[in-house]
C-alpha cells in the first residue's frame, strides 16, 4: 500500500498509488536537501569559529607585544632616572670634596 502525505502526517491510501509515491519522493528530496544545506551551514560555522579563534590569538599576541614594549620603555626610563640620580650624587660628592679641600688651612713654608 502506498503512503500518501497529508500535512505532517502520512496516511495509507489504496486509491492514491502514484500521487502518494510522488509526494513522498518529493518530501524525501526536500529532506535530503535540507540536511545537506544544514551540513554545509555547520561546516561554514566551524570555519568561521576557527577564523575567529585565529583572529583572537593575533589580537592577544599584539596586546602582549604592546605590553612588552611599554614595559621596556618603563625599564629604560627607570634606568635613565637611576643614572641621572647617580650622576647627581657623584657631582654632590665632588662638590663636597672641593669645599672640604678649600676649608683646609695651608701653611706657607716658603722662606
Amino acid at each position: 500500500m502506498p503512503v500518501s502525505p497529508l500535512g505532517n502526517m502520512n496516511f495509507i491510501n489504496q486509491n492514491m498509488a502514484y500521487p502518494a509515491t510522488q509526494a513522498s519522493n518529493e518530501l524525501a528530496k526536500e529532506g535530503v536537501s535540507a540536511a545537506l544545506n544544514m551540513a554545509a551551514a555547520k561546516e561554514e560555522e566551524k570555519v568561521i569559529d576557527k577564523l575567529e579563534k585565529v583572529n583572537e590569538a593575533h589580537d592577544i599576541k599584539e596586546e602582549i607585544k604592546e605590553k612588552a614594549e611599554q614595559e621596556e620603555k618603563k625599564k629604560k626610563h627607570k634606568q635613565e632616572l637611576e643614572k641621572s640620580d647617580q650622576e647627581d650624587v657623584s657631582e654632590e660628592n665632588e662638590e663636597e670634596n672641593f669645599k672640604n679641600a678649600q676649608s683646609i688651612h695651608r701653611i706657607d713654608m716658603s722662606i
